[in-house]
């Protein structure tokens, strides 16, 4: 549906240049739910209004179902945008807002009304419909702003940030909403976020990014349980890092020494570190706690209990922390207390040798 190849955007010049995008490449496949995730200031707004129109990039290429778009101006361009705080017309009823764009296109009446209630049933909102959109809840504008992007038909929805302005309950909800509406609709949705449970949440792929570039790309159970660098690993999730030396590999498959003078066989990337001294990656929830002696040892410093699970906090015999994470079974005794010498282990195959 979409390729971005080669996009660069600089803002200013001389010395007060900054550049945003550097020399992004994406494709986006039609009727996905792209994400792109990355901290405040990696460039993904900048590149969801480089596909909007908002934003002439400085260089590199950009399609739409093949067809050079760059030269289109937005109101040309098949996609609408949702965007942070709705942008909903106060003075309007909820039904005038949706079939604002349509009116605007010189759409049939008709057209318009028939559209306006499709539109409002998709996203649960007909019983509304002549309510001002001042007199509505949060989660209802974002409803009613989704249902205007989406009656005219647009082949591409854009989404910057749109549930960041709702309570941690309605977001949650709206989460699953945003899925089912793209499913329904069949529209591919690119959208942007910098919360990793959002992206793992809806996404049938991501794009983690940082310092305008794309790190890498992939499913959310790929870019969790396979993250190729250390910032990946550690933005999505929590993250246990241990150094260790590549004693042997084997296509995908390392053997690591452990600074406890234990190997551990784990998963590399294609491309990654063939030798030395490297990072791995464990997962909290994929390492285990034990009394006796395991991969690694340490002393328990901390419990916290969180009620779904419970988090041991271990500092390692080399001083550095190390985090476990075990879910909670009714009725468990906790068998562990602060103090107690503990070892760690993890299976093979569940530490990821990361790029620099």
């Amino acid at each position: 549906m979409i390729e971005v190849t080669n996009v660069t955007k600089t803002f200013g010049s001389g010395a007060d240049a900054f550049t945003a995008l550097k020399e992004v490449s994406v494709t986006i496949r039609q009727n996905e739910f792209f994400t792109l995730l990355g901290p405040s200031g990696c460039g993904k707004t900048t590149l969801l209004r480089t596909i909007a129109g908002f934003i002439d990039p400085t260089s590199g290429s950009l399609s739409l179902e093949g067809r050079d778009i760059l030269g289109d101006p937005p109101y040309l361009r098949p996609v609408n945008t949702v965007f942070q705080n709705y942008a909903l017309f106060p003075h309007m009823t909820v039904a005038q807002n949706v079939g604002f764009g349509l009116e605007m296109l010189d759409k049939p009446r008709s057209e318009v009304q028939a559209t306006v209630r499709e539109m409002l049933e998709l996203v649960k909102m007909t019983q509304l419909a002549d309510r001002q959109t001042s007199e509505i809840s949060g989660g209802q504008q974002q409803r009613v702003a989704l249902a205007r992007a989406l009656a005219p038909k647009p082949k591409v929805l854009l989404l910057d940030e749109p549930l960041s302005a709702l309570d941690f309950k309605l977001r949650k909800e709206m989460q699953i909403e945003l899925k089912r509406l793209q499913s329904e609709t069949g529209i591919t949705f690119v959208f942007v976020t910098h919360d990793q449970e959002e992206a793992l949440t809806m996404s049938d792929r991501i794009a983690v990014m940082n310092e305008g570039r794309i790190l890498q790309i992939g499913g959310p159970r790929d870019i969790y349980d396979h993250p190729a660098e250390r910032f990946v690993a550690d933005f999505i999730g929590d993250t246990n890092f241990v150094e260790g030396t590549i004693r042997a590999i084997d296509g995908e498959a390392a053997e690591v020494e452990l600074p406890s003078g234990k190997t551990v066989a784990s998963r590399r990337q294609e491309g990654g570190p063939q030798a030395g001294a490297v990072t791995i990656a464990v997962r909290p929830e994929h390492a285990t706690l034990q009394a006796g002696e395991g991969l690694l040892s340490g002393t328990l410093s901390n419990i916290v209990y969180f009620g779904t699970d419970t988090h041991y906090h271990i500092t390692l015999d080399d001083g550095h922390a190390f985090v476990i994470r075990r879910q909670n079974q009714p009725d468990a005794r906790e068998s562990y207390a602060v103090g107690d010498a503990v070892g760690v282990s993890f299976a093979p195959g569940v530490a990821q040798v990361l790029r620099d």
